[in-house]
């Protein structure tokens, strides 16, 4: 969305709220409900866009492309975001798209995410919409935003993998490619990458990599030291992450893509993944970004972010 428009978007959606709407932990709504913002008051954003159960009859079905849900996928993210309000007292951003995807992709470009549809085009752009404005205001307040754009995949392996906008290809490359700024300027940590005193390929999958993390509270995960190259089929991150994760805007993160087996079949196993994913950023957050889960710290700015590319890949 070009930012006259987001402007607009974003003053319509406060003005059709009360003020004592807008508040950590209260959700607001677009157009019929079809998009579900929780603000937050903490750095991290977490995006639900296939995890919908709405079949309006009014909004056609799609005809091509990806229509199954991810299942369990928008429970799982609500999880995550009470364990961390019960252990800091604090909201992450939530965005969650309640359209089934039949209805809506909102991982995709607009003309493959609502087909023409205008109903569906307009939840596209709220969706969108919600998580720029969520993003504002955790760079605002923090001075960076760190989003997870969430899924599930079916893929024979059980394993968490995290999306970073590189492929496979490209993670078996030898450590002098992958340590040059201009690969890390190409992938979803690229304001990271501009300030750490860490070399890039460590913060992708050495000890204190996100999949490291993971791995050590009892989650594989790919890329981690264990699985620093995933084997395919993989993904990679799609459009939210490439759009979203701007280094310009101070805006990092990943995609996570979580199997079902032991982590999102049943409401204990998402709870014991949440408490995982919320120890894990009690240490990633504070030791890469400069920044608390409870809400302390701020991070530093760099002289010069590199931009970061626009490319997606389809996920299920």
């Amino acid at each position: 969305m070009r930012p006259f428009l987001l402007l607009i978007f974003t003053a319509v959606l406060l003005w059709s709220a009360s003020p004592q709407d807008i508040r950590p932990g209260n959700s607001v709504f677009g157009d019929r409900q079809f998009i579900e913002y929780v603000p937050g008051d903490l750095p991290v954003i977490i995006a639900a866009p296939h995890g919908g159960r709405l079949f309006p009859e009014d909004v056609p079905d799609r005809t091509s492309g990806v229509k199954d849900a991810d299942a369990n996928t928008q429970e799982l993210a609500r999880t995550i975001a009470a364990v961390i309000h019960a252990r800091t007292g604090r909201h992450i951003h939530l965005v969650i798209c309640r359209l089934h995807r039949s209805k809506l992709d909102a991982n995709r470009e607009i003309v493959e995410a609502a087909q023409g549809d205008p109903l569906a085009g307009q939840a596209w752009e709220e969706h969108h919409g919600f998580i720029e404005q969520a993003c504002a205001a955790a760079v605002k307040q923090y001075g960076v935003a760190f989003l997870i754009d969430l899924h599930g995949h079916g893929h024979k392996d059980p394993r968490v993998e995290l999306g970073y906008l590189h492929t496979p290809v490209d993670l078996s490359s030898g450590e002098d490619v992958l340590n040059a700024p201009g690969f890390a300027a190409g992938g979803s940590l690229g304001w990271l990458a501009a300030r750490s005193s860490l070399p890039y390929v460590q913060l992708l999958r050495g000890p204190q990599s996100f999949g490291a993390l993971l791995e050590e509270r009892g989650f594989a995960a790919t890329p981690s030291p264990r699985a620093p190259v995933p084997d395919e089929p993989y993904f990679k991150g799609g459009y939210t992450i490439a759009r979203h994760c701007d280094a310009s805007r101070h805006v990092t993160g990943f995609q996570i893509e979580a199997n079902r087996p032991r982590l999102r079949d049943t409401a204990a196993n998402r709870l014991a993944f949440a408490h995982a994913l919320t120890g894990a950023l009690e240490v990633y957050l504070p030791a890469q970004l400069g920044v608390s889960l409870d809400g302390g710290g701020k991070a530093a700015p760099a002289a010069s972010p590199a931009p970061v590319s626009d490319t997606s890949q389809p996920d299920q």
